[in-house]
């Protein structure tokens, strides 16, 4: 008997229709670094297939926004990520250089897909019920 095993698991899938191979290959190296350091519990419990696209949309110190099963990024930061200057151009942002704000970017709106799904375990719904119950009685001050 041969069993039929289905694993569960985030996808995150380029839309790169538009891009030239050189930025298809960056895109998909990018994403393959964002999960690579996933925690594994996420990845697995936040079980969608996330298209990720490059957007001229986003203010100009934007680097990315997340929403429903879409992920952006900053179109104006992919020629730097495909011709490698990413990996070494300054920013005055906490992780230093273009490449590891747009992975850092990447891993943080995952992070609001994965808070705004609330895929908690039933151990954290129930705290989480019991703090917000607690904070609309008797104000942040009640909370331990």
């Amino acid at each position: 008997m041969t069993a039929n095993l289905c694993q569960a698991a985030l996808r995150l899938t380029p839309d790169d229709g538009d891009l030239a191979p050189a930025e298809r290959a960056a895109t998909r190296q990018l994403l393959n670094e964002a999960m690579a350091v996933l925690p594994p519990r996420m990845i697995e419990r936040l079980d969608r297939d996330v298209q990720v696209r490059w957007s001229d949309g986003l203010d100009h110190d934007v680097y990315g926004s997340a929403g429903g099963r879409t992920l952006l990024l900053n179109r104006r930061l992919l020629p730097a990520l495909t011709d490698g200057r990413a990996a070494t151009q300054r920013t005055t942002r906490p992780h230093g250089t273009v490449r590891q704000e747009l992975l850092a970017t990447l891993i943080h709106e995952l992070g609001h897909l994965y808070d705004r799904s609330r895929l908690w375990s039933a151990t954290s719904h129930r705290q989480l019920a019991f703090c917000h119950q607690r904070a609309s009685s008797l104000g942040k001050v009640g909370l331990p």
